[in-house]
């Protein structure tokens, strides 16, 4: 069966038509000079193009043809725009209007500046999702050793309670990772001819008091080559190195709480799907294999309003690997009734027990657990 022909990004005087986002893009390693050699040209042109190489991709059959790009291809330039140019997104069910107001008083008390705009949610119980781009299970194991890096880095004796498995998806979680695919690609359809960033919120998000400042200072401090900015998150692993003391480059983080996106960035996740864990692991992973450039704020400027899956329209998967006397509660429950599923929980000799780490570290706190 022939593949989607993919299209490839290439650069007309300052646009780039068209954005590159199609499932299967190629763009070759092989990048010469441009053979115009004029002085005109040369001046006009120096350092910005190259001829590369493009394939569309039809089944067995490729063509190939070179085309002049911007060197942004290769690295593109980072727009690090002021908060009342940066567009936001708050990923909400439609029915859950109440958390959509509370987002939106609490981003209204931080930060009147920044625009914020609801963005429908997927809704796991009833939307069809496929499996080319969310898989329905999912195993722990990378997951498991990163929670031992914490456990030790916290200083934690439960090395033992930890154990992979194979864990079968929630409704919620599926709906949560299509959500952000579905972000990804309005970041893509939305970024211009500037590779504007996208800024990508969850209903539970709470910013801090500082929230404006340090984020202003951590966009600034921005590598160029970067594709990602945690604004919240659970750290895991240490961090690779310190840009400033607000940024800091990342390793393995949880949560998707709240994040800035580049559309580079976005092409990235787009051409590695389909997701097969939870969206905030699965991005973490592609950090750890060095397939995306994450940063996070340090500290921490959004927070999630409640703990961890408690009062959460995601139920997760590896909830009940903490044991069956977990005081969780969904506000799904009053819209589609408790759930029944046992799939994923523990037997009953399994005598593992829920840990919070009540430390007052800003990176990590009672609000996180992974």
């Amino acid at each position: 069966m022939p593949t989607t022909t993919s299209m490839r990004m290439h650069l007309a005087g300052d646009e780039l038509i068209p954005r590159s986002h199609a499932i299967g893009m190629h763009v070759s390693s092989v990048v010469t000079p441009l053979t115009n050699n004029s002085k005109k040209t040369m001046k006009r042109q120096r350092g910005r193009l190259a001829e590369v190489e493009v394939v569309f991709d039809e089944g067995p059959r490729c063509r190939r043809r070179k085309t002049s790009v911007c060197a942004a291809v290769r690295a593109p330039l980072m727009l690090k725009p002021a908060l009342t140019d940066l567009k936001a997104i708050v990923i909400n069910l439609e029915r859950r209007p109440d958390r959509m107001d509370g987002c939106t008083a609490r981003m209204v008390k931080h930060s009147p500046e920044l625009c914020c705009e609801r963005f429908r949610a997927t809704d796991g119980k009833k939307d069809a999702i496929r499996l080319s781009e969310v898989t329905t299970s999912w195993h722990t194991a990378r997951n498991v050793h990163y929670q031992k890096l914490r456990a030790i880095r916290k200083g934690w004796d439960d090395l033992d309670t930890y154990q992979a498995r194979q864990l079968v998806m929630s409704p919620g979680e599926r709906g949560c990772a299509m959500s952000h695919i579905r972000a990804w690609r309005y970041c893509l359809d939305h970024a211009g001819t500037m590779e504007r960033p996208l800024m990508v919120l969850e209903d539970d998000a709470a910013p801090v008091d500082d929230f404006s400042k340090i984020l202003v200072r951590s966009m600034n401090a921005m590598p160029e080559d970067s594709h990602m900015l945690y604004l919240g998150y659970s750290q895991a692993s240490e961090w690779r190195r310190e840009v400033t003391p607000d940024l800091v480059e990342s390793d393995y983080v949880w949560t998707t709480v709240g994040y800035i996106i580049w559309p580079a960035g976005a092409r990235i996740l787009l051409n590695r799907l389909p997701i097969d864990q939870p969206v905030d692991n699965w991005l973490a992973t592609l950090c750890a294999n060095h397939e995306i450039k994450a940063y996070c704020t340090r500290p921490k400027i959004i927070r999630q309003v409640d703990a961890w899956n408690v009062n959460s329209d995601v139920a997760h998967s590896d909830e009940h690997y903490w044991g069956p006397c977990s005081d969780i509660r969904h506000s799904d429950d009053f819209y589609w009734g408790a759930s029944q599923d046992k799939t994923n929980k523990p037997a009953a000799d399994d005598k593992r027990v829920f840990c919070v780490d009540d430390s007052e570290n800003s990176e990590d706190d009672a609000w996180d657990r992974s």
